[in-house]
């Protein structure tokens, strides 16, 4: 399958999606979620793969939204912002239930839907140039965004969730991987080599086990994350059409800190 945006490839049983906008820091836009949850599924359905590897070309994983897109989307009515608001949730909601175990390999900036793509995926490892954040807080919009305040305290409790999300601090993968937010942290280039070794690892291990096992390991709790988008998409939608949310988009492209008044 072609795609515009994003390159999949196969070797010794990993499929590895790679996020390929480098000269824009590969931003989250309405074309790579599509083409990300297509991946997702000629990955699964190929049987050329036993682990999916997620990473970003160049020098970032993802650096979040596609800011000119969301420019556009906030010319929208509120139900047509909703169903732009409602892709990035398919595309996570894809990668959660992706039956393969997943490995997100984060090179460099991993911000806003990068971080959801990030903490998505089953196991994390990133370089030392690592840096992640839950960031939209900062631009006027909810950091509950793609799923990230249903599985953020999931992986480093409430307290840590409640900070990273209400701030939108970026951290560095060493406190990331204090905080168990990122299973290991190499040198950059270690990175796919560390990757792919663990790829390998768990491609040795049984098809049918691997799945059944990580299927055991969520079965509990899906309905609590489908609830939680929904509740995200509603909330995130209200959000978009605020004046504090057109502020902090403007002041970015204009390089200021943005002045919010709560309305």
């Amino acid at each position: 399958m072609e795609y515009e945006t994003i390159k999949v490839e196969y070797s010794n049983n990993i499929g590895i999606i790679t996020l390929n906008r480098p000269e824009r820091l590969n931003p989250l836009g309405p074309a790579m979620l599509r083409e990300l949850i297509k991946a997702c599924d000629e990955v699964e359905q190929s049987g050329r793969a036993r682990v999916v590897v997620f990473t970003g070309a160049g020098r970032a994983f993802c650096a979040g939204a596609d800011l000119e897109d969301i420019l556009k989307t906030i010319t929208l009515k509120a139900a047509e912002q909703e169903a732009v608001v409602r892709l990035w949730d398919m595309m996570i909601w894809r990668v959660r239930n992706v039956e393969l175990p997943t490995i997100a390999a984060v090179n460099g900036l991993a911000l806003g839907g990068g971080c959801a793509l990030a903490i998505a995926c089953d196991i994390r490892i990133a370089s030392e140039d690592a840096r992640i954040g839950a960031i939209f807080v900062q631009r006027g919009a909810s950091a509950a965004d793609m799923g990230v305040s249903w599985i953020l305290p999931r992986l480093v409790g409430s307290g840590w969730a409640a900070e990273l999300m209400l701030t939108g601090d970026v951290i560095d993968a060493g406190q990331a991987e204090r905080i168990r937010l990122f299973n290991h942290v190499v040198p950059a280039d270690q990175l796919m080599k560390a990757a792919r070794e663990l790829a390998a690892k768990l491609a040795a291990g049984p098809p049918l086990g691997l799945r059944l096992t990580k299927r055991a390991l969520y079965r509990s709790v899906w309905e609590g994350l489908q609830s939680q988008l929904e509740y995200e998409a509603a909330a995130q939608t209200l959000v978009f059409l605020s004046d504090d949310f057109h502020e902090g988009v403007k002041s970015f492209f204009e390089k200021r800190k943005p002045e919010f008044h709560g309305y």
